[in-house]
């Protein structure tokens, strides 16, 4: 499996876990089951963002990828401290985050979603 693909399989996942959280009852078994797997994979998309070979360097996206690798422990010790809201908070925006680069990534001309999805 070649990093994009981990990283493409890991957001995908992410995203199918965050929606399966949102319609679960909260702080019972499956919601932190399905939390636990979908936070996990938000980590793993965001480390592999560093290894894409997109044009060789840094960019602005890989701002959203540190954001994700501090905001996602934030969000589970906030969860463990009792602090729901600020989990609630932390938690939608990783969401968002991946929604945005998952958007950018199909509409930016010249990436591999663009080309695969709009030819």
């Amino acid at each position: 499996m070649s990093m994009l693909h981990l990283h493409l399989f890991s957001a995908l996942l992410a995203l199918l876990c965050i929606l399966a959280v949102l319609l679960l009852p909260k702080g019972r078994g499956a919601h932190r089951i399905w939390g636990r797997l979908g936070g996990l994979m938000l980590l793993v998309a965001a480390l592999s963002s560093f290894w894409l070979p997109a044009f060789g360097h840094l960019t602005l996206v890989h701002l959203l990828s540190v954001t994700t690798l501090v905001n996602v422990p934030l969000a589970v010790r906030a969860a463990r401290q009792g602090r729901i809201a600020a989990h609630r908070r932390a938690m939608m925006i990783n969401a968002g985050g991946l929604a945005a680069a998952g958007l950018a990534a199909v509409v930016v001309p010249g990436r591999y979603l663009h080309t695969l999805l709009l030819g």
